[in-house]
């Protein structure tokens, strides 16, 4: 199990009130009621629509609450200004399937980018146009050759295979150090080695302070973490440490759930991890109504 971090960020408590969201009619949040602490490790799971997703967007003030109230070290996020809400987000880093990145610039320019927000307008342009400068520099290549693509910085993402471009996500994390980290499925795209590796550089970066919460498909994975919280129809229903994550309890959150069901079947699916024998890794998906 992954141990918890020695040095814990203070004040950055994630509260979330009788949460709800809906998109055209549909439920994709309802009453959602749960609390992370400053620091933590803590994996999500849940089928594809279970409002894994749609969690992250409510987080990062991305998407309308129906109802309920969201506070992060004490401040309501949706009553933020958004002079106040721009330098919180700053303070969030972010991982998303679609990896978010520019494909046209290099990855050692797309890393860079964790620095945006607390650069000026000039220094951005800058940025863009000619390169970090020679201390950003340092970071980015440092950042790189962490997550194993020192060889890749004058790459164009565009080029870049999609595992890689997945690391290049993490090493522009690793130059932003955030307080809060979302990741959406970080390890979709990657090989079981690869994945070790972001893994560690995830860790490496809650051991520093940030908090870490991970959105998975990959139940093995999650169960290496202190605590789960698994989602179905867009409530919580399981939270709590790892080890109570029984086989009964994962029949009841993935009940009905197809993908479980193939994996039950072939349980040593095609870049299964050995030494996981009846490991349920469920397919990639997004929450079907997070896409509105």
């Amino acid at each position: 199990m992954i141990s918890s971090p020695n040095n814990k960020s203070s004040g950055r408590v994630i509260l979330l009130e009788d949460v709800s969201v809906r998109f055209d009619g549909v439920a994709a949040l309802s009453d959602m009621t749960f609390e992370i602490e400053a620091g933590e490790q803590l994996a999500v799971i849940g089928t594809s629509g279970a409002g894994k997703s749609t969690l992250f967007r409510v987080l990062t003030r991305s998407v309308a609450l129906g109802s309920g109230r969201v506070t992060i070290g004490g401040q309501d996020l949706y009553s933020l200004s958004r002079r106040r809400l721009n330098g919180l987000r700053r303070r969030i880093g972010t991982i998303y399937q679609a990896y978010n990145l520019v494909p046209q610039l290099s990855a050692g320019v797309n890393a860079s980018l964790g620095e945006v927000g607390g650069m000026g307008s000039l220094r951005t342009l800058r940025a863009f146009l000619t390169g970090p400068d020679a201390g950003l520099s340092e970071r980015v290549r440092a950042a790189l050759e962490e997550i194993g693509l020192a060889d890749k910085a004058g790459v164009r993402t565009a080029d870049l295979s999609g595992g890689q471009q997945q690391r290049v996500a993490v090493a522009r994390l690793l130059v932003q150090r955030p307080d809060l980290i979302l990741a959406d499925e970080p390890f979709a795209a990657v090989d079981p080695v690869t994945t070790e590796r972001v893994l560690e550089t995830l860790l490496h970066l809650n051991s520093e302070g940030a908090t870490l919460v991970l959105n998975l498909h990959d139940v093995e994975i999650a169960r290496r973490f202190p605590r789960v919280v698994a989602l179905r129809e867009g409530r919580v229903v399981f939270d709590g440490p790892s080890e109570r994550l029984t086989e009964d309890e994962l029949a009841s959150i993935y009940a009905g759930d197809p993908s479980r069901e193939e994996s039950a079947r072939n349980p040593d699916p095609p870049f299964a991890r050995h030494g996981n024998e009846g490991a349920i890794r469920l397919t990639e998906g997004r929450d079907g109504v997070s896409s509105h």
